[in-house]
């Protein structure tokens, strides 16, 4: 017995010897990762094992985000299954963090986009790394602001094709913009000519564009941690998103060399219309890989942001008609109504450019960035910032701040005007990201929007539908969720203003 008492003395003294020693070693641990121990961001409490995991909404999530933000402040810190997630809430946050430093300039591990997609090289799903240096490389000596006027007579020329159809089939307005979009788009990164919305070149980027947005959300990233999901059958309930996956795998991996493909081959033929891949292929400063998926980048991105740009053009002018009647009394005296607006004519037409920042930021594109990671500890604002962090600039919560902006929910442009235009935050330095991962279409997208406006206003009147009472019909606002937030349908109503035989 006293053997025994002995035994069990010496298990017991063994155990919590064992238990000490581990603490010690995960103090330490805890110590090398946060030496000044200083606490993590404050967020919603969460539950055991499973953390906030059911706290993130799986949809419109940048909407709770900024509701939270009234209770925890501009810097909120989920845990949900043991990845971290921190939302950063306010203009400060985001260009003090994501636009000045290295460390969050790195992607998470995309486990669906890159690995079941097979996406991994499109440019905004590289992690920081000597690719994504050649991209970015690319693509800002391409489509920086002075090299972007090349494509102003092409993108002249095509609104003079949208105006054609926007005469002839008014209530096909909203396929028209998608066409007029996949035409400039592609022929500015590809040098093609697009005739058809049943075009490859509209068909197949939308559909990969809407199977990558309806996946990349801040719930579905919970994939990431679980790789063993891609052995669970697609049949399995739950994993319809493998579905979509590899109908974009289908997609992109056919679309993306063979249009470079194309390009090269009109190139040799000598029929080949100038453009950012053949421009690229011809200076030889970049591998053919590099242009490949930098283009490829370029075009499903642009496609479908720049539609909804121009969407919330007409949906902002059909909204708020004295806008439109301002923007177009200044076009009328800047133009006159013997011409169409020209990209010479921007200098004087100051107003137009506060309405398209209004409608950057009224009607923002991207609301939630896409992820980054969290590349070394690091301190901010009283807080520890984790290593390996997954971060989300909330660019929605940056466009409702009322300390940026006066009664932020209101469609007003003169917030813009004059000098307290010049102490206003413009929307560009936001709506298109931060830093090292910033979008480089953003001048590409504010020449396209600059000439679509002032075209439409300067030959038609756009106003709100009126049904069968005779009343005038309230636009509505309809959204899939998903990364990109564009209204997906609009009544409304146009007449001409200009006899067009005549301009």
């Amino acid at each position: 017995m006293a053997n025994y008492t002995i035994s069990l003395m010496t298990a017991l003294a063994i155990f919590c010897a064992t238990l000490s020693l581990l603490y010690g070693v995960y103090k330490r641990r805890k110590l090398r990762q946060n030496p000044r121990q200083w606490p993590l961001p404050p967020g919603p409490k969460p539950e055991p094992i499973i953390g906030n995991a059911r706290h993130i909404p799986f949809d419109f999530g940048w909407l709770q985000f900024a509701e939270w933000k009234k209770s925890y402040g501009d810097i909120i810190h989920l845990n949900a299954l043991g990845n971290r997630i921190i939302v950063l809430n306010s203009y400060k946050s985001c260009i003090d963090l994501l636009g000045q430093n290295a460390i969050y300039a790195s992607r998470p591990r995309f486990y669906v986009v890159a690995e079941l997609m097979g996406l991994a090289k499109l440019t905004p799903f590289l992690p920081y790394n000597d690719e994504l240096k050649q991209h970015r490389k690319f693509l800002h000596s391409t489509l920086k602001k002075s090299a972007v006027v090349r494509f102003q007579p092409a993108e002249e020329k095509q609104m003079k094709w949208y105006l054609s159809t926007l005469a002839a089939e008014p209530q096909n307005f909203l396929q028209n913009i998608r066409l007029l979009t996949g035409k400039l788009v592609a022929q500015t990164t590809y040098g093609v000519d697009v005739k058809s919305a049943d075009d490859k070149y509209i068909v197949l980027a939308e559909k990969a564009v809407n199977g990558v947005s309806s996946v990349v959300t801040p719930i579905n990233n919970l994939w990431n941690a679980f790789p063993i999901l891609e052995y669970i059958p697609d049949w399995f309930p739950g994993a319809g998103v493998k579905t979509i996956a590899h109908e974009v795998r289908e997609i992109v991996s056919h679309m993306v060399p063979a249009s470079l493909e194309d390009v090269k081959s009109r190139t040799a033929s000598g029929d080949c219309t100038p453009s950012l891949a053949s421009a690229a292929l011809e200076s030889g400063n970049y591998s053919e890989e590099d242009i490949m998926w930098a283009a490829g980048s370029l075009y499903f991105a642009g496609a479908d942001t720049t539609y909804g740009a121009l969407v919330a053009c007409i949906f902002a002018m059909v909204k708020h008609p004295e806008v439109q009647k301002k923007a177009q009394a200044e076009i009328d005296r800047v133009v006159g109504k013997g011409r169409l607006p020209t990209f010479a004519d921007r200098e004087q037409l100051s107003y137009i450019d506060c309405v398209i920042k209004e409608i950057a930021r009224w009607k923002i594109l991207v609301p939630l960035g896409l992820p980054r990671s969290v590349l070394e500890n690091d301190y901010y604002d009283g807080y520890w910032v984790p290593k390996g962090a997954t971060m989300l600039p909330n660019a929605w919560a940056i466009s409702r701040d009322e300390t940026l902006y006066e009664d932020p929910e209101r469609f007003w442009p003169e917030r813009f005007e004059g000098e307290a235009g010049n102490n206003a935050v413009d929307p560009f330095t936001y709506v298109f990201g931060f830093g090292r991962r910033i979008c480089p279409g953003l001048h590409l997208a504010d020449s396209i929007m600059f000439i679509f406006l002032t075209t439409i206003l300067s030959t038609f009147d756009i106003s709100k539908s009126i049904d069968e009472q005779g009343r005038e019909m309230e636009p509505q606002e309809t959204y899939v969720p998903g990364i990109i937030q564009c209204v997906i349908s609009l009544l409304h109503t146009t007449r001409a203003r200009v006899q067009l035989a005549t301009i």
